[in-house]
């Protein structure tokens, strides 16, 4: 499905049919968007479009004398400018009221944001970032609700500060998206900006529509934020205070999400695989929740009054969004590779999924270089013969087999070691298979726990 973004207008010429031109194709609607979906919908591609209307946009006494504006609008006008309650009323939910636009009975969706500046003695207090945030966080509310695989943000509408916010709000939402799928997709998601010719006079002639600017944004696999404290219980409970959420129940669940998705990561990127299968990570639906949660807080704090905003944090939401993104694809890829927690691991395994040159799991991540440090802590420590023939049927500590560690763990050690410090790793074999574990200690799975959220 394809998904179109534009700022909507409402101006002397706003309800006046234009002939836009698309890809040799021709067709006469108010918005270059609309043009767009006739297109797609010839060819039988379903395409959505959702409305970005600035609250602003209705204070504009200029147009109460123009004969092209429809008198039900202008009594809208009127009615706002003229009357202290109805402008409150307006203010503090102006969807009512944008549900009248001609506009809004073509489309899918409209979302109404805050505005800049001083329109008809009002002054609106809303930054880029806050605009920014409110149409970032429409796009991954319409995503999870109806997936799409092509975004087209059409900036041919709107005040230059909007359609900035829009392009912005696109490059972020891709990231999120990019950071969540490390797995190829076969409907990778593409988003476009598209755009008309100037709306000039004359309007009778014809004005085409460009495309072919994709947007792209490059990913790193680097969590975002890096926890203050290292345990899981607390890892991200000074961050989460900048959200300035109050719930108690909804901080921990959050905290409890970006820990996770911290250790994952850290896991992965400090080449630890023994760690993946020994600790739980949540299920996907757990995270989307989260996302939602973050969603449908902004949108209480954002939206109850439209003339000021409440200094949200942009920063730290975006990290927040970004975070749950990254975790969410880590877990993507554990359960491509049917890694999970479980009692015991075997060499096979883990060579077969972190070691292989085909199929390692390293290469999703842009990490394959972990493989080769990978395969030498496995050829080290597990395949040498005469090292192997000393494994016995009974889980033994490895440094009966292997010398030359201390009897405390040590992060240096165990981070040199691909996490099979020899202190700690159990290890068996059954025929010629060989199986490893942590030691069931909770002394020391938590100061693993803890070497994992420091790094």
């Amino acid at each position: 499905m394809k998904k179109v973004y534009q700022i909507g207008r409402f101006d002397v010429n706003a309800f006046q049919s234009i002939n836009f031109k698309y890809k040799d194709e021709q067709y006469s609607v108010q918005l270059s968007s609309f043009a767009l979906r006739e297109y797609f919908k010839k060819h039988e591609e379903k395409t959505q479009i959702t409305l970005i209307y600035p609250v602003s946009l209705y204070l504009n006494n200029s147009l109460l004398t123009k004969q092209k504006i429809p008198e039900n609008l202008k009594n809208i006008i009127q009615s706002i400018l003229n009357k202290p309650f109805e402008k409150e009323k307006y203010l503090a939910n102006p969807y009512p009221y944008f549900k009248k636009h001609p506009y809004s009975k073509e489309v899918n969706n409209f979302i109404v944001i805050h505005s800049i500046g001083e329109y008809e003695g009002i002054n609106f207090s809303a930054t880029l970032k806050e605009l920014i945030l409110e149409i970032f966080i429409d796009m991954i509310d319409s995503y999870v609700k109806t997936p799409f695989t092509e975004l087209y943000l059409d900036i041919s509408s709107g005040h230059n500060i909007y359609v900035s916010a829009l392009i912005e709000a696109g490059r972020l939402f891709l990231t999120f998206y990019k950071l969540q799928n490390f797995l190829p997709q076969e409907d990778q998601l593409k988003v476009y900006i598209i755009f008309s010719d100037p709306i000039l006079p004359p309007y009778e002639r014809i004005f085409k529509i460009h495309d072919g600017f994709p947007l792209d944004v490059k990913v790193f696999f680097a969590y975002p934020e890096r926890p203050e404290q290292f345990a899981f219980e607390s890892a991200f409970s000074s961050f989460i205070k900048k959200l300035e959420i109050e719930d108690s129940s909804i901080k921990r669940q959050l905290n409890n999400l970006f820990s996770k998705g911290y250790f994952f990561y850290s896991a992965i990127k400090n080449n630890t695989p023994l760690v993946l299968y020994t600790w739980e990570y949540h299920k996907e639906e757990e995270i989307i929740k989260g996302i939602k949660y973050l969603i449908n807080f902004i949108n209480s704090k954002l939206f109850q009054n439209y003339q000021k905003t409440p200094n949200i944090n942009f920063e730290s939401f975006r990290k927040a969004f970004l975070m749950l993104a990254i975790y969410l694809g880590i877990v993507k890829v554990l359960k491509f590779y049917e890694i999970k927690k479980k009692s015991e691991v075997s060499i096979s395994e883990l060579n077969k999924k972190f070691r292989d040159e085909e199929n390692t799991i390293y290469k999703y991540f842009n990490l394959i270089q972990n493989r080769t440090y990978f395969g030498h802590e496995i050829s080290n420590n597990f395949e040498k013969a005469e090292i192997k023939e000393k494994f016995q049927p009974e889980w033994k500590l490895l440094q009966e087999f292997v010398s030359g560690e201390s009897k405390d763990i040590q992060p240096r050690n165990f981070f040199a070691h691909c996490g099979f410090e020899r202190n700690c790793v159990e290890v068996k074999r059954e025929g010629e298979e060989i199986y490893l574990r942590y030691k069931k200690d909770s002394g020391i799975l938590k100061k693993i726990e803890n070497f994992i959220l420091k790094n």
